[in-house]
């Protein structure tokens, strides 16, 4: 390429013709460096979908296809006691099932049955998760509760320490209760509450709790559930996380 030429947009997308599926596999493929995937996988799904972009039902079979063979190979090294190949693989699937439905609208049978897949997926790789505590939880909100995670601080010297919430962005993403800069937190000192608030994640797909305006509704209750967990400071609970969308969900933590 010339001296001082600019390459074109396209350099950097998987499908230099669909932005969304783009955007997706670069997402996924970053998901990589903490082993929610997989190049090769994610790689083989590319070229399953070659010369198919915008085709979203076309998206959801590939997807599903490898999440399904994919997770095979956890179910079959947990028969043989492979405890840590069988949570890679776990978590691999989890997020290929989510990418699946991803863009299969409306959230039919099929999407549906995709996401629950990948809730089960996550649930095994929290089993596996040695020196890791990965809690469910249900945040009460209105009457009901909204899921989440929750990792407490790893630190113990200090009887009660500050915490961070995590307002995930418009899908549901488990490999968020599992990043490393979680990880990092947990590690220095601070508990990591992952929220699925309402119009995001099961919330929506599951419980019919959809998007609002008003986000500080939902923020204070999770800083309330917080307040009443012996693991957290709630003098010391200032911190947000947001990326996406969730940047505006994070207005939630203005009270």
């Amino acid at each position: 390429m010339p001296e001082g030429s600019r390459r074109p947009p396209s350099y950097f997308m998987y499908f230099p013709e669909d932005y969304r599926w783009s955007a997706a596999v670069i997402n996924v493929l970053g998901a990589g460096s903490y082993g929610a995937a997989d190049i090769g996988e994610v790689d083989r799904i590319g070229r399953m979908l070659r010369g198919k972009e915008g085709d979203d039902a076309a998206w959801f079979d590939a997807w599903s296809e490898v999440a399904a063979r994919v997770r095979a190979l956890a179910q079959k090294s947990g028969l043989h006691r492979h405890g840590v190949t069988a949570a890679a693989a776990y978590l691999r699937a989890c997020v290929y099932y989510q990418m699946a439905e991803r863009f299969r609208t409306p959230k039919d049978a099929p999407a549906l049955e995709a996401f629950r897949a990948s809730l089960e997926c996550f649930r095994r790789v929290r089993r596996a998760q040695h020196g890791q505590r990965i809690e469910p939880v249900e945040v009460p909100f209105e009457g009901r509760s909204l899921p989440g995670y929750f990792r407490p601080c790893a630190e113990r010297k200090a009887k009660r320490a500050p915490a961070v919430v995590f307002f995930r962005r418009a899908g549901r993403d488990q490999g968020a209760a599992v990043h490393p800069r979680r990880a990092d937190l947990v590690r220095v000192g601070m508990s990591v509450l992952v929220m699925d608030g309402p119009g995001t994640g099961e919330a929506i797909r599951l419980r019919a709790q959809l998007l609002r305006h008003d986000y500080e509704a939902a923020g204070s209750a999770c800083f309330d559930w917080l307040a009443a967990r012996a693991e957290v400071d709630p003098k010391a609970h200032r911190h947000h996380w947001r990326i996406s969308l969730g940047g505006y969900y994070a207005r939630a933590a203005r009270r």
